[in-house]
């Protein structure tokens, strides 16, 4: 919520980066936990109240894919599975904000996709990103659970 990075109808932010990371570290339910209210209540803070309920829904969703592939990984953060996954997500965030604008405002949802395409890939590239870094400073094997 911190970090937005304003494009074409809304911003880039870190948030989708970090449920998939939390959904391959932590598993269900917290990490759909975490992304629920994670992305929930920056929508609230953000003065984006309205998204709320979407938000909840494609944030849980997005993570699934992650959460799925999470015992396969072999502690690994970034493998090119998980980075293939960013691929659905992001169609999931796409597509699930397209039906939430149908909803909130018809005449917005066409407009509301090129930002939530840029939201997918910007989240991609992080991920790939915070991933690498993370496996190369040996993150996993440093949390104790």
């Amino acid at each position: 919520m911190f970090i937005k990075i304003p494009v074409a109808s809304g911003y880039l932010h870190l948030g989708d980066a970090l449920v998939y990371l939390s959904a391959l570290v932590l598993g269900a339910p917290y990490a759909l936990i975490a992304a629920a209210l994670g992305e929930g209540l920056a929508d609230i803070a953000g003065g984006y109240v309205m998204y709320f309920p979407a938000t909840v829904i494609v944030k849980c969703l997005i993570a699934l894919p992650f959460i799925f592939e999470r015992k396969n990984t072999d502690g690994k953060l970034f493998t090119k599975k998980t980075a293939l996954l960013t691929l659905p997500s992001g169609a999931i965030t796409v597509l699930g904000y397209f039906i939430a604008d149908l909803i909130i405002d018809k005449s917005y949802a066409v407009v509301d996709i090129a930002g939530n395409v840029i939201q997918a890939i910007g989240s991609a590239v992080a991920f790939i990103l915070i991933a690498i870094a993370f496996d190369k400073a040996r993150v996993i094997e440093k949390i104790d659970f």
